[in-house]
């Protein structure tokens, strides 16, 4: 719904911290062969991330949807689709919805200070919103994000090292004022296709791009090159198969850097 609904609620802890990293994270079977995989967010890049916040109950979110997937597509462009609970009494359970997703698109709205919460909403860099179907705003949300964040933006590339994976974090830039992030595994699939049958949408069929199943605190950046190493054995996909790092200011502040570990899509 494209309604804004303002929110009034006292803000909850961002995607607590694990009492157990190793219980959080616990085997990544669905990732592809470790030599057989794309990594998006090449050394000296910092590409942009996009948010997409969505409802398979929500009838203007279609678009928004298809718009996304048009998105991936384009160089230096990280896209994450975030399902939401909040309609599901709409007459549609959103298969893909948490209450996990909801409570990140909240901390947005609290850290931005608007109280701005709907369905589609884009979330661009960590720290503008807009329509996630207006292609136009989104591309001018992508250059305003750019132009405030290009003396801060950090590069980040992921890997797969044997048994391991790599996420290596440069510096920050000499003059920067952000020095302390926290870095954020997310675990996403590639695309999902939902059949609707009731609801809004009932008759749709939607393809969504890298819906999220988890997001997971791996560690702390103080400002220096970072090397983290995450045991691929014990990564717990969630029917995810694609894996995308975060270097963000808090948990829900700017977005200093991305990078993306999928699997590489086979030639035909």
């Amino acid at each position: 719904m494209l309604g804004v609904m303002r929110i009034a609620i006292a803000r909850s802890p961002v995607l607590r911290f694990c009492g157990a990293l190793a219980f959080a994270l616990a085997g990544l079977g669905a990732i592809a062969p470790y030599g057989q995989a794309t990594e998006r967010g090449q050394e000296g890049e910092t590409p942009v991330l996009l948010e997409l916040f969505t409802s398979q109950g929500c009838s203007s979110c279609p678009p928004a949807d298809a718009l996304l997937n048009t998105m991936r597509k384009k160089q230096g462009v990280i896209t994450l689709s975030f399902s939401v609970d909040y309609w599901n009494y709409l007459g549609w359970h959103d298969t893909l919805s948490s209450p996990e997703n909801s409570e990140r698109q909240r901390d947005y709205a609290m850290a931005r200070g608007d109280g701005k919460v709907y369905t589609p909403q884009l979330v661009v860099d960590g720290i503008n919103h807009v329509n996630g179907a207006n292609e136009a705003a989104i591309e001018m949300a992508i250059r305003t994000a750019e132009r405030r964040l290009k003396d801060v933006k950090v590069p980040m590339t992921m890997r797969a090292e044997g048994d391991s994976l790599v996420v290596d974090i440069g510096a920050a830039p000499k003059d920067s004022d952000m020095r302390q992030a926290t870095v954020w595994l997310v675990v996403a699939k590639d695309q999902e296709t939902v059949e609707i049958t009731r609801g809004e949408n009932r008759g749709e069929t939607i393809t969504y791009s890298h819906p999220v199943r988890d997001v997971i605190p791996v560690g702390m950046w103080k400002g220096q090159p970072t090397t983290l190493r995450l045991p691929l054995k014990d990564l717990h996909a969630k029917g995810g198969n694609c894996l995308v790092s975060l270097l963000q200011v808090e948990g829900a502040g700017p977005v200093l850097g991305a990078a993306m570990y999928e699997p590489r899509v086979a030639s035909k």
